[in-house]
C-alpha cells in the first residue's frame, strides 16, 4: 500500500487542474511506499494526450534528490479529458518498473479522479493508495 500525504494529493490535483487542457507531469520523492515530496515539471510536449518531462528540469531534479539522499517514488500525470487508466502510450513509454504511476483524471462525470499503477512489461496493475493526513 503506498501512503501519500493529503497535502500533496491536493498540489497534485491543482497542477492538473492548472494546466489543463495539457497532460501536467511530476515526480513525487520518498522511501520505499512512502511519498514525502512533490515535484512539478513541466510538460515539455505541451499536449493533451500527451506527455515528455521536461529533460533539463529532469536532470536538476534527480542531481538534486540525489544529493539529498531521496529517491524518485513516483511518476504522475493527468488525463484531462480521459479516465485515470494508463494509456496504451503510457504503457509503452513506461521506463521505471519500480515506480509507482498516478494518473488523475479531469474528465471523470464532473469529479476528480486518481489511480496508481505499477507499469511493468505493458502491463498495468493497479495499487492501494492511501491518503494520510
Amino acid at each position: 500500500m503506498w501512503v501519500i500525504p493529503r497535502i500533496i494529493v491536493n498540489k497534485i490535483l491543482g497542477h492538473a487542474q492548472r494546466t489543463a487542457p495539457q497532460e501536467c507531469v511530476g515526480l513525487l520523492s520518498g522511501q520505499g511506499d512512502r511519498i514525502t515530496g512533490w515535484h512539478p515539471l513541466t510538460n515539455a510536449l505541451q499536449e493533451t494526450r500527451r506527455f515528455l518531462a521536461d529533460p533539463t528540469e529532469q536532470i536538476r531534479l534527480f542531481k538534486e534528490l540525489r544529493e539529498n539522499g531521496q529517491e524518485v517514488r513516483a511518476i504522475y500525470h493527468s488525463h484531462p479529458t480521459g479516465s485515470a487508466a494508463p494509456s496504451t502510450a503510457d504503457l509503452e513509454q513506461a521506463h521505471y518498473g519500480e515506480a509507482l504511476y498516478l494518473i488523475v483524471a479531469l474528465g471523470v462525470d464532473g469529479r476528480l479522479d486518481m489511480n496508481g499503477y505499477l507499469l511493468q512489461d505493458g502491463k498495468a496493475q493497479l495499487q492501494e493508495l492511501t491518503i494520510s493526513d
